[in-house]
């Protein structure tokens, strides 16, 4: 049977988690999920299974956004063990457009890692958004 963490203990993690993605570091910002982690975001819906893959799309995330800022508010538990809501701010940017706004993150832990982050935000193009920097990239 798995060690329950504490809320600080939880807090903590995604804490030090949130500073990865603020230095869009993708290594660092996967190690801190589950090896099968279900992770979603308006960009890819579909979401990705596998560290692997999330490593390989954050790589692109990050080089298509290299400035990374979010901003936690507010972190809500849930009944379940190890499930909670994120609320927070964000800032992502390149040299030609920055994107700012808030959002809202389901996240549930398995352990002292993350299995399951779905992430929602409030910019109505950010799909948009994505999809011309990616072309724009070349990615």
């Amino acid at each position: 049977m798995e060690k329950r963490l504490t809320f600080d203990e939880y807090r903590n993690i995604m804490q030090r988690c949130l500073e990865a993605w603020n230095r869009a570091d993708a290594e660092e910002t996967a190690s801190f999920y589950c090896e099968d982690a279900d992770y979603r975001d308006p960009s890819i819906p579909g979401g990705v299974a596998t560290r692997a893959d999330f490593i390989a799309y954050l790589k692109v995330l990050f080089r298509v956004w290299p400035r990374q800022q979010w901003t936690p508010r507010e972190i809500i538990p849930h009944e379940k063990p190890g499930s909670f809501s994120i609320t927070y701010d964000f800032l992502f940017a390149n040299d030609r457009v920055e994107i700012r706004g808030n959002g809202i993150d389901i996240m549930e832990f398995r352990g002292d890692r993350i299995s399951l982050n779905h992430v929602y935000l409030n910019a109505d193009r950010f799909r948009e958004w994505i999809k011309q920097e990616l072309q724009q990239k070349g990615g």
